[in-house]
């Protein structure tokens, strides 16, 4: 069961058509406004329904807002078992890039993390609807790495997953400095060489 499915009451069969088409009114009334301004009103208007109708589906707009954005995700983002683990998490930070500069999440990624600062509800439900998920691949391929061997027995998993996307998170929504092609195989580089065993 995910965090938002316990807000969801009962009511006719899902329909994921319509579940989509709700979520992408969503993310599109997101990118276009704010989060304040998003409401489930304005939402049902773009996706042709009731506000029931979404109301059926989840129970507050925090839990809309976190599923629209979790549907935006991309396969790609969790870290293949190539054999390696280095190449591993250079494929998820490949990934990561790809998906802010081109997926919808990224689109509304700014004006979420603005909102989470004043809204404790729903900061709570991205982190584990949708952060949490994403750092479990990390720490996946990481404990791979420690078990064959190929980083430290010492090595801090949290801190590879912060490690990962902290620098691309930054240029992103802090900095605006360039994310080229090869800050990736830098990034991981840098990772590598206090993680790896010796």
């Amino acid at each position: 069961m995910t965090p938002t499915d316990v807000h969801r009451g009962p009511g006719r069969p899902r329909s994921p058509e319509l579940e989509h088409t709700i979520c992408r009114a969503a993310i599109d009334l997101l990118a276009e406004e704010s989060y304040d301004a998003l409401s489930i009103e304005a939402v049902a208007a773009r996706a042709g329904c009731g506000k029931a109708t979404i109301y059926r589906r989840w129970g507050s707009k925090s839990a809309l807002v976190v599923d629209a954005v979790a549907a935006c995700r991309d396969a790609g983002l969790a870290p293949p078992d190539t054999g390696s683990v280095r190449d591993d998490l250079l494929a998820f930070v490949r990934g990561f890039m790809h998906h802010l500069r081109t997926s919808d999440a990224g689109r509304v990624m700014p004006a979420l993390v603005a909102e989470m600062a004043r809204n404790a509800d729903l900061a709570t439900a991205f982190r584990a609807g949708f952060i949490q998920p994403r750092r479990a691949r990390v720490l996946e391929a990481v404990r791979r790495g420690v078990e064959r061997g190929e980083l430290r027995l010492d090595v801090d998993a949290d801190l590879v997953a912060d490690g990962v996307v902290a620098v691309l998170q930054y240029r992103f929504l802090i900095t605006g400095m360039e994310i080229d092609e090869d800050l990736p195989g830098r990034l991981v580089d840098m990772l590598w060489r206090g993680i790896a065993r010796t």
